[in-house]
């Protein structure tokens, strides 16, 4: 028979670093997609309203996101 090895749950810290990893990769996707689809537009002078929209909305989701994540840290 087959012994499976036993995992322990991840520590408290463990758990801390990988929610403030996952909050970064949120604000890294914010800032890019409020980067490339907002600013660039409006630089070249092609802007479309619905592009500029759309980024706004991303952008504040994934900032919703990023502060659901860093609320659930552990003291």
């Amino acid at each position: 028979m087959i012994e499976l090895p036993i995992i322990r749950p991840p520590s408290k810290a463990a758990r801390n670093e990988q929610r403030k990893a996952l909050a970064a990769t949120c604000n890294a996707a914010a800032v890019a997609l409020l980067a490339s689809a907002l600013l660039q537009p409006l630089v070249s002078g092609r802007a479309n309203s619905w592009l500029v929209v759309g980024a706004l909305v991303g952008f504040i989701a994934l900032q919703g996101a990023l502060h659901y994540i860093l609320y659930r840290v552990e003291d």
